[in-house]
């Protein structure tokens, strides 16, 4: 019995360094359980890719529908039912359709929803595709800001318009391609979640502060920053001066100083909505 009881003492002490490995390691698996295991794994993830990959075409096939519905109820009996790739102002079809798709942009951007303290949305809330919407923006801020071929009566409304569709363009940056599910719906998470998706391993760019010297293109008069509303493509900043206009800056050489790089709503009349909006719905425009 004692022979028995120091046999089975030492087999547990030559046990306990392999229990301790397997504690420090973690539970250890036969090959075949192991490949299932990173199976499941693998399943997973490419469920959840699928999952994003046909939320992402919902949204993005019933922007196109709508966009192509638009055209067929404005365009001319003799065109096309595939809305024009180029907009051309002497053709008063296009500006209809690039009124009507900029107003129900307009219109979403009003109805902020669960996200009405955010300044980041998913671009699932917009009308139309992404790409159409800033296409019919730059292309009524052109016609209001030359003299074209379009008629008077709808260059001098895009005219009272300007600052509005200068702001309404911009606006369109803060839509961002990601599930309506993963972006926060509280302001400080909402800022902090885009600034760890688009900014993680990068040095945060250089921020506008009220005060800091605005340095006029062409004139080179200054102005002052005001407000900072947030930041775009190429670190280019949109924010409020002194003088009420609202500009997109990029940081001058000098610390403190900032040089404009365009005019979104000259002052003293900052815009907010535009009129062009449809009170409900897409509606006709005689123009």
């Amino acid at each position: 019995m004692r022979k028995r009881f120091a046999a089975m003492l030492q087999d547990l002490l030559c046990t306990l360094p392999l229990l301790r490995e397997v504690t420090r390691a973690g539970p250890r698996y036969p090959d075949r359980e192991r490949r299932i295991v990173a199976a499941i794994h693998r399943e997973g993830i490419r469920r959840e890719l699928a999952n994003r990959t046909t939320a992402a075409l919902e949204h993005e096939e019933r922007q196109q529908a709508a966009y192509w519905k638009l055209w067929r109820l404005i365009r001319p009996a003799d065109s096309t039912a595939i809305p024009p790739e180029v907009l051309d102002p002497s053709i008063p079809e296009h500006v209809t359709l690039a009124v009507s798709v900029v107003g129900d942009y307009d219109a979403a951007r009003e109805e902020p929803g669960e996200f009405a303290e955010c300044l980041y949305r998913p671009v699932s809330d917009l009308p139309y595709p992404p790409a159409a919407i800033r296409r019919c923006c730059e292309f009524l801020i052109v016609i209001a800001d030359t003299d074209t071929a379009s008629p008077d009566k709808e260059h001098d409304l895009l005219v009272r318009e300007r600052d509005g569709l200068g702001l309404a363009l911009f606006s369109l940056d803060y839509f961002l391609d990601l599930p309506a599910s993963e972006i926060p719906r509280r302001k400080l998470e909402n800022l902090e979640y885009v600034k760890q998706q688009y900014l993680a391993g990068s040095a945060s760019p250089a921020k506008p502060r009220q005060g800091d010297i605005v340095i006029r293109s062409g004139s080179r008069e200054t102005d002052y920053v005001d407000q900072v509303i947030g930041v775009g493509a190429s670190d280019e900043w949109m924010v409020v001066t002194t003088s009420g206009a609202s500009m997109q800056l990029v940081r001058s050489a000098e610390a403190g100083k900032w040089d404009e790089v365009k005019v979104v709503a000259p002052a003293p009349a900052p815009a907010e909505w535009l009129t062009l909006t449809p009170s409900s719905g897409t509606q006709s425009w005689e123009l």
